[in-house]
């Protein structure tokens, strides 16, 4: 999911009231940002400062390194992505089937966005080489999400294994925006779609 929102940092002028909340949300969608753009290994921490407009002292009190850093626009992404999932299922209505197309209706709008790089998780994870962290953790917690999401949305519709079925889903869904990422080919969301009914053809 890319945010949106044009313009450059904007830092408190003088006189006015610092907002710490506004102040590490800046930070947060710079970094997310830089790091997006540059890798996260690659993208040092003065890179980030200059980006969001604050100093290296307020970036390192709100969140205490650069990894603490890393794991805070990871935290915050997946709930971003969580939140933009579950308004778009609530909202579709419908049978557990169509909800599930909506899903991957919904990946496939955002493979289309300008700048999009893939899964911020998953590819955190896979520069941090799979090691035990946080990027990992949180790619398995991501993964985790929608095979719960899928699994319960399978059961209700009826589906003979929603444990196995849900599986394949989220395998399609990370296949597709990682090839879509790699390729700059948002047609891999259609592509996808066709896949996905296939299977849930077969799951009942």
């Amino acid at each position: 999911m890319v945010e949106r929102g044009g313009g450059g940092p904007m830092p408190v002028k003088a006189g006015e009231r610092l907002d710490p909340e506004a102040t590490k949300a800046r930070i947060l969608k710079a970094a997310a940002d830089v790091f997006g753009r540059r890798g996260i290994h690659a993208a040092g921490i003065n890179e980030v400062v200059e980006a969001a407009g604050a100093s290296k002292l307020t970036i390192y009190k709100n969140f205490g390194s650069k990894e603490g850093l890393v794991e805070a626009v990871l935290t915050d992404r997946t709930q971003r992505v969580r939140a933009w999932h579950h308004q778009a299922v609530e909202q579709a209505g419908g049978n557990a089937r169509e909800r599930i197309l909506v899903v991957f209706d919904l990946v496939a709008s955002w493979y289309a966005e300008a700048g999009f790089r893939g899964c911020a998780m998953m590819n955190a994870a896979t520069e941090d080489r799979g090691q035990e962290g946080a990027p990992r953790r949180l790619a398995q917690d991501h993964l985790a999400f929608y095979r719960s999401l899928f699994e319960r949305l399978l059961s209700e519709a009826g589906a003979r294994d929603p444990k196995a079925s849900a599986r394949q889903l989220v395998v399609v869904l990370e296949g597709a925006t990682l090839i879509s990422a790699v390729d700059q080919d948002p047609g891999l969301g259609a592509e996808a779609r066709v896949i996905v009914e296939t299977l849930l053809d077969a799951a009942f």
